[in-house]
């Protein structure tokens, strides 16, 4: 699933949020964007959480050097983020655009 800005993905039971790149990238309009897959483990057991990712728009517009830099709980989201992240593209620049972070939240509906 690709689409451009703020993006709520409900899947039946299950609802994934992130928020809008920060000021660092604001220049950098986003070409493609890609919702990470809520973890199936953590989806049977029940866990909700976040996980902060931290990267580089190249200045041909793909995201390189992604790293989760902050997780709650650790370890649960990081791949599924890390995945989907790899995905984004955002417009070419004359230059790279290090230090972007972007904030997932996985929350369960019920």
């Amino acid at each position: 699933m690709k689409k451009t800005g703020t993006m709520i993905l409900a899947a039946a039971m299950s609802a994934l949020a992130f928020t809008a790149a920060p000021a660092l990238a604001q220049d950098r309009e986003r070409t493609a964007v890609e919702a990470p897959e809520y973890p199936r483990g953590a989806e049977r057991r029940g866990i909700e959480g976040y996980a902060v990712v931290e990267y580089t728009v190249a200045e041909d517009g793909s995201v390189a050097e992604a790293t989760v830099v902050e997780a709650e709980p650790e370890g649960v989201f990081d791949r599924a983020v890390l995945r989907a992240i790899e995905g984004w593209e955002y417009a070419p620049a004359a230059s790279a655009t290090a230090g972007v972070q972007q904030r997932f939240d996985f929350n369960l509906g019920g």
